[in-house]
């Protein structure tokens, strides 16, 4: 009788499995778009870079042109199409007489009431445009003392609307200083701030700086909000190594911190919004470990898990990935609460009750990139074409 009862829970788990990925859409191809924009030459490109401005029904595209104003040189353009037809609202020129023409590997940065802010490193020009295609504003900012230690975009929008500009000022190890600059949605300075430090992590609430000894076997991270007021710092056990980079944020405020233990190896540190420790748990070292809203999802030996504030909720097995192929994975929660996982060589949308897999893309063309996906419509970038491609799945 026992060898029954296990023989049938172990079909029940197989079929289970199985109806999981059998019920899976899976595509190879996208085909029959809703509607496409081009910059039609191969020499202007289209950027990885969109935005999904639903309260004005516009979808921003960072794209390029030269024919209106150079002739001959690249410059970058904002265009806003309608999301539903495809047709183009609107289009800004980043051209300045005078100044000349400007582009940028940086993505724009997208404000809620539809206002777009684009950074130009070059010439170290911040724009803001609204949601009709007019300019708010542009300012120069101030220059940059170390561009060597800046490997990001050093403008951050923040929740509240604020935008701050890192400058690195001291880059000596052990003795590293910051500037950070305050700046309303008007472009008028508002704070300028000396910190200790290396900012290492810029969320939408927070600015996570790294401290560290001459020797880095000491280290502690002090944790800001968006007018640089100090919330807490958190000091790591002597010995101890960690990266605030790779730092988690949860949308509640919770702070997850990776660090090598000296006694009891890797572990995540989570912090509550007032500076006190909540938890820790163990985690691979070899693991790559990524936030999902008020997720992270741990990705180590072609399995994907996920966690919550509680503890492990459900995992996915990839066993037919290469091993040869290493996979560093990207995650996001979709408007619709879905997992969007993207592990390079293809991309999923998972069910984060379970984590089974909804929607799997693989697509046969390596050119074509999947810029967004939401609520079962999807955007394209054709890159040796410079296309962009609405899908809306069936």
């Amino acid at each position: 009788m026992k060898k029954r009862i296990i023989c049938v829970l172990a079909t029940s788990v197989l079929l289970s499995s199985f109806s999981s990925i059998a019920s899976a859409k899976e595509w190879s191809t996208l085909s029959n778009p809703q509607w496409t924009q081009s910059t039609k030459d191969e020499f202007l490109d289209v950027k990885n870079d969109i935005h999904l401005a639903t309260d004005q029904k516009l979808v921003y595209l960072h794209m390029q042109d030269e024919k209106t104003y150079t002739k001959i040189w690249n410059y970058d353009t904002l265009n806003a199409v309608d999301p539903d037809t495809g047709k183009t609202k609107w289009i800004f020129p980043f051209f300045k007489e005078g100044i000349g023409y400007l582009t940028t590997e940086y993505p724009f940065m997208y404000g809620k009431n539809g206002t777009t802010y684009a950074y130009f490193e070059s010439n170290r020009l911040l724009y803001s445009i609204n949601a009709k295609g007019k300019q708010n504003w542009m300012i120069e900012l101030p220059e940059q003392q170390h561009p060597d230690a800046v490997w990001n975009n050093p403008v951050h929008l923040m929740k509240d609307g604020t935008l701050l500009y890192i400058v690195p000022k001291s880059t000596k190890t052990g003795n590293e200083t910051t500037i950070v600059y305050g700046y309303n949605k008007n472009g008028k300075q508002i704070f300028k701030k000396l910190i200790s430090g290396h900012v290492e992590k810029v969320t939408d609430t927070y600015v996570i700086v790294q401290n560290q000894s001459v020797s880095f076997n000491y280290f502690k991270s002090d944790v800001y909000n968006t007018a640089m007021k100090r919330l807490y710092r958190y000091e790591f056990p002597k010995g101890a190594t960690t990266d605030i980079g790779y730092t988690i944020v949860w949308d509640d405020g919770t702070v997850l911190f990776r660090a090598d233990l000296p006694k009891t190896g890797n572990r995540l540190i989570a912090i509550s919004p007032q500076g006190k420790v909540l938890w820790t748990r163990e985690v691979p070292g070899n693991a790559e470990i990524r936030e999902v809203g008020n997720y992270y999802i741990v990705y180590v030996d072609k399995t994907v898990s996920l966690y919550d504030s509680k503890g492990f909720v459900a995992k996915h097995a990839f066993d037919h990935i290469d091993d040869e192929v290493p996979i560093y994975p990207s995650a996001r929660m979709t408007d619709d609460h879905k997992i969007w996982l993207d592990l390079v060589i293809e991309q999923y949308v998972l069910d984060p009750k379970d984590m089974s897999v909804i929607q799997n893309f693989k697509l046969n063309n390596e050119d074509t990139k999947i810029m967004q996906y939401d609520n079962n419509i999807v955007y394209t970038l054709e890159e040796s074409k410079n296309k962009v491609s609405k899908y809306q799945l069936k």
